[in-house]
């Protein structure tokens, strides 16, 4: 499950998607315009670090970094300054040529060519199998025993939905050997969509679709020597109850890694391949009660053996640095927050930088961080209790540039001194007055463990002395983010409307750590649909909100949410949007679903609980149900099965279907929504 964007519709985040906002620690000019007062852009650092220019509110400015004097220049005079090593060394993470790969996969796809990285040959995918092609029209068929059960050269559509897993073949970096993927669906149920619901005649659309519980498809890997002709097996992988996946080279092509987890997706391992005799060996695992990301990323050094290696085992997301022999050398950052990604390594000084949610005040507030790749002097660079973004980095490491905002507090800009963190100089100071259109709070959940947090959106003209709607506009699902801690500037297009929009970051959403993210563990649609539910319930206390005229709102994960708030909480939501949700957890895929949920042989309780036709009897304000009817993430029986428990408690609701519709729906699907909401819950009224 990916989290739709405008570009993409398809239902789940991993956790490996938890928010990253766009840093740029070591960026030497910032291209953005300038967003207010407080803000600056096109920052640049002298190469003699001596200078550092910016713009601000359409004037350039210069800053003696000795005398800390500032003074306006007529134009930008300030030499571009050398990237430092951190900047200069980023592209060894992403490891040697695997070949090119040609062409572009559709959603839960493979590319069916890859050519290897000396040019001389192709491997494409054909008819279930791999083909070698080469210029000189030389064909070997790798192999020949494929067919629509077993197949070599793709994968399943939940791998590559669930897994990011667009390449099933790849050539070893000196081109001379082909390792691809083998996939075994024989068991594996089709799940059978129709096309053409608009024309006279339909066609099947079968899909082979895991659902929880389920037979698994079992993926292994073969690796073919183009000299000998000779193929051997990896000896990992061929169970339906394990996953094989991001197979990928290290930095000087030495290693061909591959990562292995269990079927529940609480063990993962790292291993190197033999290439020559399909061996392999541990460089690092990881296990966690609940789950463990599936992806971790891997930041290698100049050796290109040694990298930074994100682990959970603290409970929080915290960097080690290991090698590609399995050796823990040592851990370098600590502490009881979240990390945030590395923002640069600069192994000259012996330095990284990090972002880490690391406040005490607020839990989303945003902190740059600097500590000794060995682990030692770790120190927050930026001081105040504020979000903070937009970093610029001096190439000697001793300067800072970050903007500083809240959700009603207008940005600021400050220079600090990476040694100790003082904030030396303003650069940029905001209003002190915010705009008002948003407020950030905070409440405790049910269980009294965490404190949830949440930001009110108010609507045009506001008004205290009237009454308005309220939307609850959500995704929510495992390890996303519901809200910013950013300062709001301009109103949503709901709140132009005339609504109150509440957001809340519920149990189980990311950037607070393993306790809090794992949280809704067994329980999806539990304890995560109740912080929402709790919200709404504090926010509609105000005089000025309608609690009689509240609407829930979501698509794919938020559908489901929609879909279990008015119906779990009748007392609560007035009316809800349900876009192409999930019902129950037993018609989605093994790899999301179990990860969360186990299986419903496990978990059958957990199961039943998040199932929405639990609490269908239940329904008393307006559903509005909106799904595709060839939606092959989320299928339509989803929405069937709710039909058919509304009907059977005889409640009335709402549906449109489009005919030709995946999981993004529609046209016409945001028309066909705001007429429903506006039409019942009467903004402006």
């Amino acid at each position: 499950m990916k989290r739709p964007t405008p570009a993409m519709h398809s239902l789940g985040l991993t956790v490996a998607a938890l928010l990253l906002l766009p840093l740029a620690a070591n960026a030497q000019r910032r291209g953005q315009s300038s967003r207010g007062p407080g803000t600056v852009s096109r920052v640049v650092w002298s190469k003699d670090n001596k200078l550092v220019s910016f713009h601000n509110q359409g004037k350039r400015y210069e800053l003696d970094l000795k005398t800390l004097q500032r003074s306006e220049t007529k134009a930008d005079n300030a030499p571009p300054a050398t990237p430092p090593a951190g900047r200069r060394r980023r592209a060894r993470s992403s490891g040697m040529s695997t070949g090119k790969y040609v062409g572009r996969p559709s959603r839960g796809r493979q590319y069916t060519r890859v050519d290897s990285p000396d040019g001389k040959w192709q491997a494409h995918y054909k008819n279930w199998n791999v083909v070698l092609e080469n210029k000189g029209g030389d064909k070997v068929h790798v192999t020949t025993e494929g067919n629509e059960e077993v197949h070599f050269g793709t994968a399943s559509w939940v791998y590559g939905e669930e897994l990011n897993q667009t390449k099933a073949m790849w050539w070893t970096p000196d081109s001379k050997k082909l390792i691809y993927y083998g996939f075994d669906d024989r068991g594996v149920q089709a799940f059978h969509l129709l096309r053409g619901w608009s024309d006279v005649n339909t066609t099947p659309y079968p899909e082979f679709y895991p659902k929880a519980g389920a037979k698994n498809p079992a993926a292994h890997l073969r690796i073919y020597d183009l000299a000998s002709k000779k193929t051997v097996r990896v000896d990992i992988g061929g169970s339906s109850e394990e996953y094989v996946y991001g197979l990928r080279a290290s930095p000087d092509g030495s290693v061909i890694m591959v990562n292995w987890t269990d079927r529940l997706q609480q063990h993962l391992k790292v291993l190197a391949i033999d290439v020559d005799t399909g061996k392999t060996r541990l460089i690092v695992e990881e296990k966690q009660d609940t789950w463990q990301t599936n992806s971790p990323s891997m930041r290698f050094l100049a050796d290109k053996k040694r990298f930074l290696w994100p682990t959970d085992k603290s409970g929080f997301t915290h960097y080690e640095l290991r090698d590609l022999d399995g050796k823990l050398h040592h851990t370098i950052t600590s502490g009881s927050f979240q990390t945030a990604g590395i923002q640069f390594l600069d192994e000259e000084s012996g330095l990284v930088g990090f972002a880490a949610y690391s406040s005490k005040t607020n839990p989303y507030f945003l902190q740059y961080h600097i500590v000794g790749l060995d682990g030692t002097k770790q120190r927050r660079v930026t001081t105040p209790n504020q979000h903070h973004s937009n970093f610029s980095l001096s190439p000697d490491r001793k300067w800072l540039v970050a903007q500083h905002e809240t959700v009603n507090t207008p940005p600021s800009t400050t220079l600090y001194l990476t040694k100790d963190g003082h904030a030396a100089v303003p650069l940029a100071a905001g209003p002190k007055q915010g705009a008002g259109l948003a407020e950030m709070f905070k409440f405790k959940s049910n269980d009294g463990q965490f404190d949830i947090y949440g930001v009110l959106y108010k609507p045009k003209d506001f008004d205290k002395s009237k009454r308005y709607p309220l939307i609850n506009s959500l995704y929510a699902g495992p390890g996303s983010n519901e809200i910013s801690a950013r300062y709001v500037s301009s109103l949503r297009s709901e709140c132009r409307k005339g609504y109150f929009v509440i957001k809340v970051n519920n149990r189980g959403t990311g950037n607070r750590g393993k306790k809090f993210l794992g949280s809704n563990y067994l329980r999806l649609g539990d304890v995560d649909i109740q912080d929402h539910a709790d919200g709404v319930r504090l926010v509609a206390k105000r005089p000025y909100i309608d609690e009689k005229r509240v609407g829930i709102i979501g698509h794919s994960y938020g559908g489901f949410m929609a879909a279990m708030g008015i119906c779990k909480f009748p007392d609560v939501y007035a009316a809800a949007s349900i876009g192409a949700g999930v019902t129950d957890w037993r018609n989605y895929d093994t790899i999301y679903t179990e990860r969360y949920m186990s299986t419903p042989q496990l978990n059958r309780k957990g199961y039943d609980i998040g199932s929405v036709m639990t609490y269908a009897k239940k329904l008393k304000g307006k559903a509005h149900i909106l799904h595709g009817m060839v939606d092959d993430n989320v299928h339509p029986n989803n929405a069937f099965q709710l039909i058919a428990a509304f009907d059977k408690a005889g409640v009335t609701y709402e549906s449109r279907f489009w005919p030709n519709g995946g999981h993004g729906l529609g046209r016409g699907a945001g028309k066909a929504k705001w007429e429903f909401l506006d039409r019942w819950l009467k903004p402006g009224t």
